[in-house]
């Protein structure tokens, strides 16, 4: 008996020595990124696509572009950042927080008013998003202005219009334009402010109003690979490129978006 836990105790002891001695590079890669929430469709199906090419795992965070932002700054472990505006990625690089020369502006979309598609709001809305808000009943929802980059571009789109202050009290601010979207998909909210692209995957919504390019600032995706001092992972550049490759703005395209040049 004693002979046989003995070779027992061998067998797991080579086992163990096996295992510390493996070649680190057999283990599984990874790349995680942060993305703005309008980008989590697309990314998703780019992610999958990458992950059959590569043997790469890829972790994703989606969020507003200014919760993330803020993460990075408190040393989230973020390698690639997509935000769904320049202003958060303008302050990371000014933070010194990206890696010199991968910044780029990859995407554009357009920013739109949606109603629920079974119950309509009775409310006569013009292309460019006008209406009466005395006339409007109901509750308008947006990304929250301060920290939602959708929410930002409504604020000024409505302003351009001359009718934010006359919406203040309608107002539902949410954390990311997913949010909003999905307050309109339940019929909390009877109208609301997305981008093009979300609506485009919600089929329990219609679009009312396409907002006018010069209402509020470019709608732009910027991209840019994040800085670790501590730390070098090699797999981060291949990714970055992927998402930017032809089989990526295809799967853009797809959703809505638009490529930048």
């Amino acid at each position: 008996m004693q002979k046989f836990f003995f070779s027992i105790l061998i067998l797991l002891v080579l086992s163990s020595l096996s295992a510390c001695s493996q070649d680190p590079s057999t283990k599984a890669q990874t790349v995680t990124v942060y993305a703005a929430a309008s980008l989590s469709n697309a990314l998703d199906e780019i992610n999958a696509l990458y992950q059959q090419q590569h043997d790469t795992v890829v972790h994703t965070s989606y969020a507003s572009s200014g919760t993330l932002a803020k993460q990075i700054q408190s040393r989230a472990p973020a390698e690639v950042f997509l935000s769904a505006d320049t202003t958060w990625m303008d302050d990371l690089a000014d933070k010194n927080y990206l890696i010199e020369g991968s910044q780029k502006n990859l995407l554009t979309n357009r920013l739109v008013l949606i109603t629920p598609k079974d119950k309509p709001v009775p409310l006569n809305v013009a292309e460019n998003g006008l209406f009466d808000p005395h006339l409007f009943q109901g509750k308008l929802c947006i990304g929250n202005p301060q920290s939602v980059p959708a929410g930002k571009y409504a604020k000024e789109a409505f302003t351009y219009l001359g009718i934010w202050d006359g919406l203040l009290d309608k107002l539902v601010e949410t954390q990311d334009v997913r949010s909003a979207l999905n307050f309109v998909h339940r019929g909390e909210c009877q109208l609301g402010v997305v981008y093009q692209s979300d609506a485009v995957i919600a089929n329990t919504v219609q679009i009312v109003a396409i907002f006018p390019k010069d209402s509020h600032r470019p709608i732009t995706y910027p991209l840019a690979m994040i800085k670790h001092e501590d730390r070098h992972n090699h797999n981060i550049k291949p990714y970055y490129d992927f998402i930017q490759s032809a089989d990526a703005i295809t799967i853009y395209q797809k959703y809505g978006f638009e490529v930048l040049p």
